[in-house]
């Protein structure tokens, strides 16, 4: 064989195989997301208003377990009051990537101890999410980026 038809060959070889492989590597899943797929932390910011209370905003981490568990930790300013507060409960994804979590927050002050409820979508792969508050008297609004995000 000539060295021409060798190095054509060899290119072709290596062609197939990469063809081949680039479809595994893009399917990491169907493009529903899941549990699997939403899992993991995200770093997030949220502003608005609660009524009673004035303006609000908060900045924190929530990290969405593979088991629909939720639990996170933030700073909040409540019409410039300080607060820091944790809060854990559980949430739900749907298939295509809209979902909701129910958390109960403790807070250092306890005045602004909780139930919170929101809507949220994830897109980007399931790198970013947007978020609506749900629970009365509050109109709030967050966006969040996973803290190490899949390729």
């Amino acid at each position: 064989m000539t060295l021409h038809l060798r190095t054509a060959a060899l290119v072709f070889l290596i062609a197939t195989v990469l063809f081949s492989i680039a479809p595994i590597a893009r399917q990491k899943h169907d493009g529903a997301c899941s549990y699997r797929t939403v899992a993991g932390t995200f770093g997030y910011a949220a502003t608005g208003i609660r009524t009673g209370v004035g303006p609000v905003a908060s900045a924190g981490a929530i990290t969405f377990g593979d088991d629909g568990s939720v639990e996170g930790k933030q700073t909040a300013s409540f019409n410039g009051t300080i607060a820091t507060e944790t809060y854990n409960g559980t949430y739900v994804v749907d298939d295509d990537c809209s979902g909701s979590f129910k958390v109960d927050v403790t807070s250092s002050n306890p005045i602004f101890n909780r139930t919170t409820t929101v809507d949220l979508v994830w897109e980007n792969d399931g790198n970013a999410t947007h978020a609506i508050f749900t629970s009365p008297g509050t109109v709030i609004t967050a966006d969040a980026r996973r803290l190490f995000p899949r390729n």
